[in-house]
């Protein structure tokens, strides 16, 4: 600023404080009120800037707030998810459950319910090991019939006092007379040996060549034999064809092996026939 500049800043300084000084308090609050409204929209702004960098601070720590809050609820949901996993797996084991005591009470079979507490990997497909024996009413000589409300399972073989294997029909040693439903057709259902342990086939051997079974025809026991009771779904047709001397139809199991848990003992004669 040059010298010229500051001698008229200096004369408007002198001038205004005369003039304040001169003037009553009529004028005092009138050049105040001038002086105010001058300086207001400053006074405006500046408190606008500080709303906005409160409102600033504010949202930071809201963002802190916010981040730590989506930390709790990622962890809440695995939480949820975790127990509704759970909730399912009560909710398909006891429709399971039901439907094995609604068979139960329907069925004119026997049953002696059981459960497997054993099973040999290199054996998974062939036996398993369920939790009632002789003592628990079962056959000492074992040849009972073993099935779920689903379909046949299998037979007891060694019988033990509290324990029992049960031999599946998916082994090869396990042979089952059966007849195909709405047909003339019988044969025997047997399992044929896996190798690498695959799942081994089901097949029903000694059918007619001229029997061209359909996909999704029902195998049932034909009672044959005096092992099995007649009646009980063994699986669906998957495949036919014609050799040689026979037909085969191999069958696709209607009891899962790999999810099985829960099985009954056919034990006794029928309802009817000890009422």
């Amino acid at each position: 600023m040059n010298r010229r500049n500051v001698i008229i800043s200096v004369s408007v300084f002198v001038l205004l404080t005369g003039l304040v000084l001169t003037r009553g308090p009529h004028g005092m609050r009138r050049i105040q009120s001038g002086f105010l409204g001058m300086i207001s929209p400053f006074l405006k702004s500046g408190s606008s800037m500080e709303k906005k960098y409160r409102e600033f601070r504010e949202g930071l720590k809201t963002l802190d707030q916010l981040e730590q809050e989506n930390g709790d609820l990622k962890v809440r949901n695995k939480e949820l998810s975790t127990t509704n996993q759970v909730l399912r797996g009560f909710e398909a084991e006891n429709k399971q459950l039901r439907k094995a005591l609604q068979y139960r009470a329907s069925t004119t079979f026997n049953l002696k319910p059981a459960r497997i507490i054993a099973r040999d990997a290199s054996t998974w497909y062939n036996k398993i090991i369920i939790d009632r024996g002789f003592e628990d009413g079962l056959d000492r000589n074992g040849d009972q019939p073993v099935l779920t409300e689903a379909g046949l399972v299998g037979k007891t073989t060694v019988v033990d006092d509290h324990t029992s294997t049960v031999v599946l029909i998916a082994d090869e040693t396990c042979k089952v007379s059966a007849n195909v439903e709405s047909t003339r057709e019988q044969g025997i259902v047997r399992g044929e040996r896996a190798s690498n342990g695959a799942v081994p086939s089901i097949v029903l051997n000694f059918l007619s060549k001229q029997a061209a079974l359909k996909p999704g025809q029902n195998v049932l026991t034909s009672g044959a034999g005096g092992v099995f009771p007649s009646g009980v779904v063994i699986g669906q047709v998957r495949e036919f064809k014609a050799r040689e001397l026979d037909g085969q139809a191999t069958i696709i199991p209607s009891v899962d092996f790999t999810t099985l848990e829960d099985v009954f003992v056919v034990i006794g004669k029928t309802k009817t026939e000890t009422e």
